[in-house]
């Protein structure tokens, strides 16, 4: 299988090489990362400014542009071949809930939605009991199960979130996309006109069937997202007014 791989972290992090060194070891695998970190930059493209693209050697590709760039111009310009999939990651933190919106590790996946498979993004809670090397290995076998199951290896996308866990597994849960309460407050520095961002809100909804539940019991949650943002249900209310 053809894989173009890419995440938000930038081309230089550990857990999109890791990712690399496994997934290279069965699938004839394509790179194109961010020169930097562009963590919840969500699905910008840099409309207004040239994008500078550095081919480091074959087939890998480290691009001074935001993530949702590397996939676009990899698959629309870089490379020639038919890629089968876009997998985005393996990114160091979660994106569970809400954090779907803003996050760069999805929007990376995001770009490869008209391809064959469904497009999978895969982030790892933290690091302080497994490693990458050892979540690269676990994502790859979810992979391959992925890729063989019908009813999910098309038209929709993946986002998988693993926990850090020492006693880690393959088993995995389908999860809904849980919800985060109010963010913190942007806060003011000091007199002068510059404002940080606050941290996001604590998990709100987190009952069984969520990700954010699956995470707090040290499973693999795998939640399907639809590209479609219309709400079908408000909108067959509004034709029948």
């Amino acid at each position: 299988m053809k894989i173009l791989l890419s995440n938000d972290d930038g081309y230089y992090a550990d857990g999109i090489q890791a990712l690399y060194l496994e997934l290279s070891k069965k699938h004839e695998i394509y790179v194109a990362a961010p020169l930097k970190n562009h963590s919840a930059g969500s699905s910008a493209l840099s409309v207004r400014k040239d994008i500078n693209v550095d081919n480091i050697k074959d087939n890998h590709y480290v691009i001074d542009g935001t993530p949702a760039d590397c996939v676009h111009i990899a698959l629309t310009c870089l490379i020639k071949e038919k890629i089968d999939i876009v997998i985005s990651g393996i990114n160091m933190g979660a994106n569970l809930g809400d954090d779907v919106i803003y996050s760069g590790t999805v929007a990376a996946a995001l770009e490869g939605r008209h391809l064959e498979y469904s497009p999978i993004a895969v982030s790892l809670t933290s690091t302080k009991n497994i490693s990458f090397k050892k979540a690269a290995v676990i994502s790859a076998d979810i992979f391959g199960e992925i890729m063989s199951n019908d009813k999910i290896s098309k038209n929709t996308l993946l986002n998988i979130n693993i926990p850090d866990t020492k006693d880690i597994t393959k088993n995995y849960m389908f999860t809904r996309l849980g919800k985060r309460g109010e963010p913190v407050p942007a806060k003011k520095i000091n007199n002068k006109n510059l404002y940080n961002i606050g941290a996001a809100g604590k998990p709100e909804d987190k009952d069984p069937g969520t990700d954010f539940y699956s995470i707090e019991k040290n499973i693999i949650s795998i939640s399907p997202i639809n590209y479609d943002l219309t709400s079908q249900k408000i909108l067959n209310e509004l034709k029948e007014i």
